[in-house]
């Protein structure tokens, strides 16, 4: 399989050997799987804006439905007709309705989108971090595997969590939990100096959530300074917040003395997930660890 990536970040060469852009230079990103199968046949299926005005001028993707039910619904089935340059090492995202970035995608598949110019996959939304709420709006983009360039998406597709608590005004369900024994590694460094880090630990609303900004919003929790390095080990502090499932937590690693050494970036990584995630690390028997690169 192909897979591929900024589109931003690629260059041309000399060289002969075409280079794809895929997911997989993501590495960052916590995936269902790639897989797909290809379907013989599809549903009726609603078709793409730019379908109503010259529809044989343009690239387009459909879905066989509007709406699908996690669990209950039958599979997607995404249908393309690419009017330009197609490529074996083209690919689909899905994405929140609202996300402009290619690697930000929530699930990808590439095998099955085999650089014809027409085609269909069929796809199965599975139940993850993404869709802790009971309705999420999202999309299917193609992108083009050589260039990076986006071919074609879909209209919005709203997915329904039959398992998703519908909270009231009133009965939010904050959670408590602690964080413990961070560590980085390979930090970037200035010219003459090692950096003297510490974290800055934050929790923030999802960029998607249905609940405005709650008081327990903004919680930060700032660690100790580990002097001169670059490969950082906070191993007896504990950090105790409480959350909703839907909250973001942030942490940010910095450069205590960055001001006094105009040479090193205070800033020095950042990493974002949701608390959701941890939960079901946990709900599965074990103390989560988590792994990034910032």
């Amino acid at each position: 399989d192909q897979s591929p990536a900024r589109s931003h970040s690629r260059r041309r060469s000399k060289d002969p050997i075409r280079h794809s852009f895929g997911p997989e230079q993501f590495p960052d990103v916590d995936l269902q799987g790639s897989g797909g199968e290809a379907a013989a046949a599809g549903p009726a299926r609603s078709t793409s804006d730019t379908d109503l005005v010259t529809s044989h001028c343009h690239s387009a993707l459909t879905a066989s439905a509007s709406h699908y039910a996690i669990g209950q619904s039958p599979d997607i089935t995404l249908t393309w007709d690419i009017k330009e340059e197609v490529d074996a090492g083209d690919w689909i995202g899905m994405y929140l309705i609202d996300e402009v970035l290619s690697e930000n995608f929530l699930d990808y598949k590439n095998r099955g989108v085999n650089g014809s110019h027409k085609g269909q996959i069929v796809w199965k939304i599975e139940a993850n971090s993404y869709f802790v709420e009971p309705e999420t709006k999202i999309c299917f983009k193609y992108y083009h595997g050589v260039s990076g360039a986006l071919r074609a998406t879909t209209p919005s597709v709203t997915v329904r969590n039959p398992s998703a608590p519908v909270c009231a005004q009133g009965s939010r369900r904050l959670i408590s939990f602690s964080l413990s024994d961070f560590q980085a590694t390979g930090l970037k460094k200035g010219m003459f100096f090692n950096p003297d880090p510490y974290l800055k630990i934050a929790i923030h609303p999802g960029k998607h959530s249905i609940f405005p900004a709650l008081p327990h919003h903004g919680q930060e929790k700032r660690s100790g300074i580990v002097g001169n390095t670059v490969n950082p080990v906070w191993q007896r502090e504990r950090f105790n917040f409480v959350s909703l499932p839907t909250d973001v937590l942030e942490i940010e690693v910095k450069d205590k003395f960055a001001k006094s050494r105009p040479i090193i970036k205070r800033f020095l990584g950042k990493l974002s997930m949701p608390v959701q995630r941890l939960l079901e690390k946990h709900a599965i028997g074990y103390e989560p660890q988590i792994k990034r690169n910032l």
